[in-house]
């Protein structure tokens, strides 16, 4: 909506003026584009600003067609590939620092958000914060950065990043979101102890939240991994107080209840 709203500024202030000095094909090619957008006829407007940013990259109405072309592709038809283009474009052309840190944003969130590129994600979010100097506006994209090393199985930059940012940081709700991406690198890693530890302050730290996010049902979780079946029983009938579905929780108790019987070394455990 923000994107919408500058474009729609951007576009306006500058249409008369832009239109005044282009060559008359350009024009041409940029008003038969609008036209095709107003009346829905997405792709038949993309071919005619195509046309202009080709016959004319250093041209104002480049300008404009391709901030038209962005639009459509990215909330009109959501062909976000070609949208992510257009932005580039933008950032290559226009001489509006604000509309380049502004496509830049969009990119980033493209490759992160919509494609679910992660490599192509991380070189974009760091070309982003290298734009961005408040600490509120880099905050959002830090986190963004350790997830993306996240879903790529690089847990060390991963966690580099979120110890970093919670370093900067004194944000409730990010700090939860950065603790229990540390916890879930550390799961994944299969250190399960340090795991537990990592959930266990999350749960002290952040009891309403935590609550809402079922994070005492993934210290469970950890606890039965290292088949600690006493502290996830215990773990899990706190829980049960406050969850939506105690009965779920019952199954799981009993589960453990189950395996904790079984366990070898354990009293009437199964031969």
């Amino acid at each position: 909506m923000i994107f919408q709203v500058l474009l729609f500024r951007l576009t306006s202030l500058i249409f008369v003026a832009v239109l005044a000095g282009c060559s008359s094909s350009e024009n041409r090619e940029y008003k038969e584009g609008l036209s095709a957008a107003g009346a829905g006829e997405h792709q038949a407007a993309l071919i005619h600003f195509d046309r202009v940013l080709a016959r004319g990259p250093d041209e104002n109405v480049s300008i404009l067609a391709a901030r038209e072309a962005a639009r459509i592709s990215y909330f009109e038809i959501k062909e976000y590939q070609k949208a992510a283009d257009y932005f580039k474009f933008l950032i290559l052309h226009s001489k509006d620092p604000a509309e380049r840190e502004l496509a830049q944003r969009q990119i980033a969130e493209i490759y992160f958000s919509q494609l679910n590129d992660y490599p192509r994600a991380v070189v974009e979010l760091n070309r982003l914060l290298s734009m961005l100097k408040e600490p509120a506006e880099r905050a959002k994209y830090k986190m963004n950065l350790a997830r993306a090393y996240y879903y790529q199985n690089n847990f060390s930059q991963a966690e580099n990043e979120a110890d970093e940012f919670l370093r900067q940081t004194q944000d409730e709700k990010q700090r939860f979101d950065l603790m229990m991406l540390k916890g879930n690198i550390a799961l994944a890693k299969k250190e399960l102890n340090r795991a537990a530890e990592i959930y266990k302050e999350v749960l002290r730290t952040f009891a309403q939240r935590a609550q809402q996010e079922n994070v005492a049902l993934t210290l469970a979780i950890c606890y039965e991994e290292l088949k600690d079946y006493k502290n996830a029983v215990a773990t899990l009938e706190i829980l049960r107080k406050t969850h939506p579905v105690p009965e779920y929780i019952d199954l799981r108790i009993k589960h453990l209840t189950e395996r904790q019987k079984n366990a070898p070394g354990a009293r009437g455990a199964r031969k």
